[in-house]
């Protein structure tokens, strides 16, 4: 019985004994184990599947914005001034690329570019890179010849300014992502614009590219159509740098408005630059600068000085004024005229620019009733030139500047009188002398005939908009007479005659500021003419600047020829000839409007 009693309390042999705890722990140990990896497991698919999902996808694929293809901006007519063809855009994939020294040198030849930096680019490192957008045909063939293992190309869309440097000032252009940078690409970027999406580059197991379509259908951008004449804008852009040639000036603006409707139907600056290639060009040249800069406009003020006291009743065409034989003391200033003279009527003021008489005309007229009449030509506001279809008014165009009446000193009211203390833009003087043209009336001057949305229906057309009445139909017809007085044999603005049709207008010549020696200067100045004609029924109302010409510098003799060479060669295009009985056609239309 004893030894039965040992065999109960010892079932196992001795070499077994401590099998159990082994055992035991072997199990617990599996069982840890299998909770950590279920844990894991649970981390990695469940806690972790957003950011592990986004890390394969960045691995294996890349996203790119693309944008659906960008509207046309057309003339009246419906010529294309600005559109969008089909283009490709290459790319890189460093990691794929095995020889990044030979690819690049290969890559530099085929695209015109720097073989350092593209070495610096294929050897990043990173998982994309552009080489090149947009590029010609020519180039995307050379490229595909070469067949480098991770150099691909996607098709975009490339901004074409079919006319090079036609309106380049006015149209603007595009970034290399398709979004408007300048003028009216920019003001206009939201009509334009085609919708935006997706592509997506997808990499298969054996790192080949696979290109998967849009993510949705992308519809193209809207259609901007101008009110501008391209015949007409051809004739300002030639003759503005014609005169710019002759007077060895700096650079120049002309700007040429439908009289009756307030239509821009040319608008020239000079110097230009190619909208395909602007990066090759100063930045300078890319402002506007008819709408978007300021300038004391000189003589040509003179007009709303007159306007001012025509309405006043404090003056008319035969009041005598005595012009103090050339320099006139006033205060602590002393103002000069270019002749001496001494008694003249206004009329003679007028057509021989007289600044004393001007100064004694402004002065008969209180600041604060001056300052109305001012503002009534619309000086010191914005025209809204450029709109939204909202009716917001869009960026860059300037307002001037005219100092509210209670600064003005005694010396102010008469630099004012005869166009210095006051700014103005090419554009805002443009309006202010049509409004003469109108017989009192200030049309709000508009370029865009209409947009219109990717289905083609219209969402804004343009239209003739009275602002306000800035002057009476008598005044207005008594300046008529006086600019027309300009233009005779003994005005200052006698070279903007132009034979079989009457002009009138107003020579300007101005002294520019200079900051640095705190005074106007004596060798820069802006020559300037602005008119109507024919004068009796305007047509056109045309304004020509020239700044900082060398050869010659007065409006009469720098911009008076320019403006009535442009008329010349308008006005028949409009179907106004240069004979008696002028027989008139209405403009022709806008398309679509």
């Amino acid at each position: 019985m004893p030894s039965l009693r040992l065999r109960l309390n010892n079932p196992l042999p001795p070499r077994f004994r401590g099998f159990r705890p082994r055992v035991l722990l072997v199990v617990l140990g599996l069982a840890f184990a299998g909770v950590v990896l279920a844990g894991r497991a649970f981390d990695l698919q469940v806690l972790q599947r957003a950011t592990l999902n986004d890390l394969a996808r960045r691995q294996s694929q890349r996203t790119i914005q693309v944008k659906g293809k960008r509207g046309p901006i057309l003339d009246r007519f419906g010529g294309r001034l600005a559109y969008s063809v089909k283009a490709e855009s290459v790319y890189a994939r460093p990691g794929q690329i095995e020889q990044p020294s030979l690819a690049a040198f290969r890559l530099a030849r085929a695209l015109g570019l720097p073989r350092e930096d593209l070495q610096a680019q294929l050897g990043s490192g990173r998982a994309f890179v552009w080489i090149k957008r947009q590029v010609t045909p020519a180039e995307a063939a050379a490229v595909r010849a070469l067949e480098i293992k991770g150099v691909q190309s996607l098709p975009e869309y490339r901004r074409v300014y079919p006319q090079r440097a036609f309106a380049a000032a006015l149209l603007g252009f595009t970034g290399v992502d398709g979004q408007g940078l300048e003028g009216l690409e920019y003001a206009y970027d939201s009509t334009l614009r085609g919708a935006q999406g997706e592509r997506v580059i997808d990499k298969d197991a054996l790192g080949r590219e696979l290109v998967r379509s849009e993510q949705g259908f992308l519809s193209a951008g809207g259609s901007v159509t101008l009110t501008l004449h391209p015949a007409i804008q051809h004739v300002a852009e030639e003759e503005l740098a014609r005169a710019i040639e002759l007077s060895e000036a700096r650079q120049g603006v002309a700007i040429v408005m439908a009289a009756t409707s307030g239509q821009i139907l040319a608008l020239a600056q000079a110097p230009g630059y190619n909208p395909n290639a602007y990066l090759e060009y100063d930045k300078e040249t890319y402002f506007n600068r008819a709408i978007t800069n300021g300038y004391e406009p000189g003589s040509t003020f003179k007009l709303i000085t007159v306007a001012a006291a025509l309405e006043e009743g404090l003056a008319k065409p035969d009041t005598l004024f005595f012009c103090e034989n050339g320099e006139f003391r006033h205060y602590d200033s002393v103002i000069h005229d270019t002749e001496p003279h001494g008694w003249l009527p206004l009329s003679k003021v007028i057509a021989l620019s007289s600044n004393i008489c001007a100064a004694k005309l402004g002065l008969l007229v209180p600041a604060p009733v001056f300052h109305a009449h001012i503002a009534r030509f619309g000086f010191g506001e914005r025209m809204g030139v450029f709109t939204s279809p909202e009716g917001r008014r869009l960026a860059g165009e300037a307002e001037g500047r005219v100092l509210p009446p209670r600064e003005w000193t005694p010396v102010d009211h008469a630099a004012i009188s005869f166009g210095h203390g006051v700014l103005v833009s090419p554009l805002q003087l443009t309006a202010a002398v049509n409004a003469i043209a109108t017989g009192g009336e200030l049309l709000k001057p508009y370029l865009v005939q209409e947009l219109r949305d990717p289905a083609g229906a219209v969402i804004q057309r343009g239209a003739r908009t009275v602002v306000r009445r800035a002057i009476s139909k008598q005044t207005a017809a008594t300046l008529k007479q006086l600019m027309q007085g300009v233009v005779a044999k003994d005005g200052t603005g006698a070279r903007a005659a132009i034979p079989g049709y009457t002009v009138a207008g107003k020579t300007g010549t101005t002294e520019k500021y200079d900051f640095q020696a705190r005074g106007y200067s004596k060798t820069r100045q802006i020559a300037s003419f602005v008119g109507f004609v024919p004068a009796e029924s305007p047509a056109l109302t045309i304004l020509v600047q020239v700044e900082e010409p060398r050869r010659a510098h007065f409006g009469g003799s720098v911009s008076a020829p320019a403006m009535g060479r442009i008329a010349q060669r308008a006005l028949p295009l409009l179907g106004v000839w240069p004979r008696e009985g002028v027989r008139r056609v209405p403009l022709p239309k806008a398309k679509g409007g």
